[in-house]
């Protein structure tokens, strides 16, 4: 009851106030409109044009809704999500969103408790890739091209340290290794997924994940073949012989070059190796990567077509210096 009588009296005050106004102008208008000598003022056409102008502007837009952007743990859960669908094992601790594909589907970099970080993107099924293998793509590309578009690559700091991902690698193969360098290679004929790793002062590896674990070979066992490590120097790789030949008759022998001959019936590695004295020997290589067996190159001349780089040369007599003419 004590709040209506004060809406009113404001009500009637303001009605008072368009009636007192009002009426007046409407006197003069209909005095001017009826004077055949009355001319518009020029202030007062320009103000009316103002007033019809100001209604016909089109009115202002509403201002765009405000973006929210989502919080650090909103962002992990979506990309956990993710990760989860893809089938990959990731307990996600950081992601950034990275924006959309062409299909419109969230994409997002995750880095992971342990072990690589991911590229996801929210496809259906969803779709992880791998940091590591993505960064090794990307420099095997770039040793081609430097300029090339290698793609995708994942940013945060938490998956840059390739070393570490692949040092954890090395350890569950049970290599010795401290790991000063490692790259993914890429993938097998039979799509299982390889690394290089290069070891500080020794020998380094590659490293394969098969299904029911991994399968490590040392450099030194791939030089002679079709390729080689890219991080480790041939002569560490020769040097690494010295372990293999340990207490063996060729223990002495300082290494310079190898031959991987074959297969013997007892599933030992047969290698030619030369020495930088110029003399060679056939090595049987066991899986525990130690000479079981040695031969000269005198003794293995029917082996497999015997020694082929460890001979040193045969002079014949056409070969031979002339002998030098008697003195008088």
């Amino acid at each position: 009851m004590s709040k209506s009588p004060f809406i009113a009296v404001i009500g009637g005050v303001f009605a008072l106030s368009l009636a007192t106004v009002y009426p007046a102008a409407a006197q003069s208008a209909r005095e001017q409109a009826t004077d055949p000598t009355f001319q518009p003022d020029a202030a007062q056409e320009d103000t009316s044009r103002r007033r019809l102008g100001r209604h016909e502007r089109p009115r202002t837009p509403p201002p765009a809704p405000k973006v929210v952007e989502p919080t650090p743990e909103e962002l992990v859960a979506s990309a956990q999500e993710i990760a989860t669908g893809a089938g990959v094992t990731c307990q996600v601790t950081e992601a950034t969103e990275l924006g959309l594909t062409v299909n419109q589907e969230a994409v997002y970099e995750a880095a992971c408790a342990t072990g690589p970080g991911y590229i996801l993107i929210a496809e259906t099924p969803p779709k992880a890739a791998d940091c590591v293998l993505l960064a090794g793509q990307a420099e095997r590309v770039r040793e081609t091209d430097p300029e090339a578009d290698v793609g995708q690559q994942c940013a945060l700091p938490a998956n840059q340290n390739v070393v570490a991902v692949v040092q954890a690698y090395a350890t569950e193969a049970g290599v010795d290794c401290a790991v000063v360098r490692a790259s993914a290679i890429g993938k097998t004929d039979d799509d299982h997924l390889l690394y290089e790793v290069a070891c500080e002062s020794k020998d380094g590896y590659w490293l394969e994940k098969t299904p029911t674990g991994w399968t490590t070979t040392a450099c030194w066992e791939l030089i002679g073949r079709r390729t080689t490590c890219r991080f480790t120097p041939t002569s560490v790789s020769y040097g690494a012989w010295k372990d293999v030949l340990a207490g063996t008759t060729a223990s002495e022998c300082d290494v310079q070059q190898t031959r991987l001959m074959g297969i013997d019936s007892n599933q030992l590695k047969i290698y030619e190796i030369k020495c930088a004295a110029g003399n060679g020997f056939l090595a049987r290589v066991s899986a525990d990567r130690h000479a079981q067996r040695i031969h000269t190159c005198e003794e293995a001349i029917n082996i497999g077509g015997g020694c082929q780089i460890g001979v040193p040369p045969v002079v014949t007599t056409e070969d031979a210096p002339a002998a030098a003419a008697p003195s008088n």
